[in-house]
């Protein structure tokens, strides 16, 4: 039996007659973050956002927006499937709550599907930690996002935060295998190895946290500045133009109708990084992360 209720799932003639052809699983693009706006502020942000041009919405469960982000679609008269969603499923609804949390899910976005469904974190991060525990709570859920994927309620599913180590205990019991991993990477914290080992396992990669969340004084740093000084273009537009360089849509958050015009442009193609900056961007790799660190979970 589906872990979600079949119901939830919309004809499949219907949704296959609005699909969107992408590139890949994520379209290569710039996406909106929304995190940890909610009610008007976070409506208000994704009708500007949706207005500027973007078509990916990155929210969750955790964030409590997920039906703002839904007023704002439908009040932006943007087309449903013109729109890549994607949600996920927090830890405190991992194991037998999981497919209760992808109908609410649905039923505060408005829709019958979301294109992406991610499993937040790898488990429960209680300061008493229990192995066997987490990793029932991965094998509960992805089996749940398994059955919602089969019904048609999700039409790719993924995972967030995992680590390796995550990810290999995932593939040792899935059926289907994640399509994509969201993880944070920006040119302080750039996780060489573990996208090197997605590329290798045919994982999609997505960046959240691209611009480290405007901390560790990374949009001041010299180099960035010097490259965005060559271009015309802002530290932030550099950084974002790296990720799609490396072929990683990423993920940014800004409330500010300017700045999210900007960072969308850095996908438009009128200008492109030299083999050079993407050298020296890359020597840049501090092992400073500004999220929470997956490793502590067991």
């Amino acid at each position: 039996a589906a872990c979600v209720s079949s119901a939830a799932a919309a004809p499949a003639a219907a949704r296959a007659a609005e699909a969107v052809v992408r590139e890949g699983v994520v379209p290569l693009a710039v996406g909106l973050g929304t995190c940890c706006l909610s009610g008007v502020e976070s409506e208000r942000q994704v009708l500007d956002g949706l207005a500027a041009g973007y078509r990916l919405v990155d929210t969750a469960s955790h964030y409590g927006n997920e039906a703002a982000v839904a007023a704002a679609l439908k009040k932006s008269g943007v087309r449903r499937s013109e729109v890549m969603l994607v949600t996920k499923i927090w830890y405190d609804d991992m194991g037998p709550n999981a497919s209760a949390a992808i109908n609410r899910s649905l039923t505060e976005l408005g829709t019958d599907y979301v294109d992406l469904l991610l499993m937040h974190f790898p488990g429960s991060i209680d300061a008493m930690q229990s192995p066997s525990a987490n990793r029932q709570r991965r094998y509960d859920t992805w089996r749940c996002m398994e059955d919602a994927q089969r019904i048609g309620v999700a039409r790719q599913i993924g995972v967030s935060n995992f680590t390796r180590r995550h990810l290999k205990d995932i593939f040792s019991f899935c059926h289907d295998p994640p399509a994509v991993l969201q993880l944070e990477v920006h040119p302080y914290f750039q996780q060489t190895e573990l996208i090197e080992y997605c590329r290798d396992e045919g994982l999609q990669l997505m960046a959240q946290s691209p611009l480290a969340n405007g901390q560790l004084g990374l949009l001041n740093n010299k180099v960035l500045a010097q490259i965005a000084m060559a271009h015309g273009r802002t530290p932030a537009q550099v950084v974002l133009r790296w990720l799609l360089q490396l072929g990683i849509p990423p993920v940014a958050f800004s409330t500010s109708p300017e700045r999210l015009r900007e960072n969308l442009s850095a996908a438009d193609g009128s200008f492109t990084l030299t083999e050079d900056e993407m050298s020296q961007i890359s020597f840049l790799d501090r092992n400073k992360r500004v999220g929470f660190d997956p490793n502590l979970i067991a």
